[in-house]
C-alpha cells in the first residue's frame, strides 16, 4: 500500500475519532504510538498529522508534541460564524439549483435524524442532511471552502447532540430549511440555514 494511501487512512480514522469525541480536545498524540496502533511506519503518520493540522483538528507543536485542537470560545464562535454564512449561501443556491433527487436525499436524511436512537446515528444523519444541501448548491468553490472550514466545528456540533431537546429542535429546523428550498425561497432558506448553524455555536459558548 502506498504511503499516501496509508496516510489518508490514518487521517480519516483520526478525524472520525476526534469528531466523535473518542480523542477529545487537548488529548496528546504520539507519532510512535500512532504508528504502532495503525501498524504503519511514522511517515504516513506524519502526513496524516499534517493533513489534520491543516484543517484545524490537530495542533503540531513541534518539540511540544501533538495535541487535538482545543480552540478557545472566541475561536469556536468565529468558526461557526464563518461556516454558518457559507452553509447559508449553500442553502440559497440549493433553492435555485437542487435536483429532485438531492432534495429527496435531504428529506431522507432528516427523517433518519428524527428516527435516530443513538448519538452516533443522529450525527451520521445530520451530516448527511447538511451534505445534501451543500451538494445541492452545485458550487464547487463553495464546497471546497466548506471542506476546509467545517471540520473544526464538527466535534462541537456533535457534542450538542447530547443536550436534551437538541435533536428534536434540529429536526424541526431542518424541515423548515427543506420546505423553503423546495418552495424556491432562496433568501429565506439562506437565513434559516445561517441561523441554524450560527445558533449551534452560540449554544456551545453559552
Amino acid at each position: 500500500m502506498a504511503a499516501t494511501r496509508k496516510a489518508d487512512i490514518v487521517a480519516e480514522k483520526l478525524k472520525s475519532e476526534i469528531i466523535e469525541g473518542i480523542r477529545p480536545p487537548g488529548t496528546r498524540l504520539d507519532e510512535r504510538g500512532l504508528a504502532e496502533e495503525f501498524n504503519v511506519s511514522r511517515t504516513p503518520v506524519r502526513e496524516a498529522i499534517r493533513q489534520l493540522a491543516s484543517i484545524g483538528l490537530l495542533n503540531d507543536l513541534g518539540r511540544g508534541g501533538i495535541k487535538v485542537a482545543k480552540p478557545d470560545a472566541s475561536a469556536i464562535l468565529d468558526a461557526f460564524l464563518v461556516v454558518s454564512e457559507l452553509e447559508g449561501i449553500a442553502a440559497r443556491l440549493a433553492a435555485q439549483r437542487m435536483t429532485p433527487e438531492q432534495l429527496r436525499l435531504a428529506k431522507q436524511a432528516n427523517e433518519a435524524c428524527r428516527e435516530a436512537t443513538t448519538v452516533k446515528d443522529f450525527n451520521t444523519a445530520n451530516m448527511a442532511f447538511h451534505n445534501a444541501v451543500i451538494a445541492g448548491s452545485h458550487n464547487k468553490l463553495l464546497h471546497e471552502q466548506l471542506n476546509s472550514a467545517r471540520p473544526i466545528t464538527f466535534p462541537y456540533r456533535h457534542h450538542l447532540t447530547r443536550v436534551q431537546g437538541y435533536t428534536k429542535k434540529s429536526v424541526v429546523e431542518h424541515a423548515e430549511i427543506i420546505d423553503l428550498i423546495e418552495k424556491g425561497d432562496a433568501k429565506a432558506a439562506q437565513i434559516a440555514m445561517c441561523d441554524h448553524v450560527k445558533l449551534q455555536g452560540e449554544e456551545i459558548i453559552n
